[in-house]
């Protein structure tokens, strides 16, 4: 009956080394289906930052659009009418009553580039 009790170490053995395997795959399994769950959880909760300065729409409609820096300093303005300084009283005129200019201002706020470079007087129609 020596055999019999070699086998039944043998089995007892490789039991012992069956349980730590099924141990060690189940810590694993664990681990790994709650960094998962983490993962979807973190996924699907609302930022914490949202902007309130950032405004998204389809379409805006303005007579002026002025680009500014965050210290205020207008770097650009897009206009309907140009910007009264610039050109005293004289406005531009176009057939349907408005016109539009670009402006760009350097760091000190002189406009370093017009368009249209020069006021001038459309007949109206």
């Amino acid at each position: 009956m020596p055999s019999t009790n070699s086998d039944l170490q043998a089995l007892s053995a490789r039991l012992d080394k069956l349980e730590t395997q099924n141990r060690r795959w189940k810590l694993a399994a664990v681990l790994f289906a709650l960094s998962s769950a983490s993962l979807i959880l973190i996924a699907a909760r609302p930022a914490d930052h949202i902007d309130p300065s950032v405004i998204r729409a389809r379409s805006v409609e303005a007579e002026d659009f002025i680009l500014k820096d965050q210290d205020g300093q207008v770097y650009a303005r897009l206009s309907l009418r140009p910007h009264p300084k610039k050109f005293g009283q004289s406005f531009l005129y176009s057939p349907a009553g408005q016109a539009s200019s670009l402006e760009f201002y350097d760091q000190n706020g002189e406009a370093i580039w017009t368009a249209p470079q020069s006021p001038t007087m459309m007949p109206a129609k």
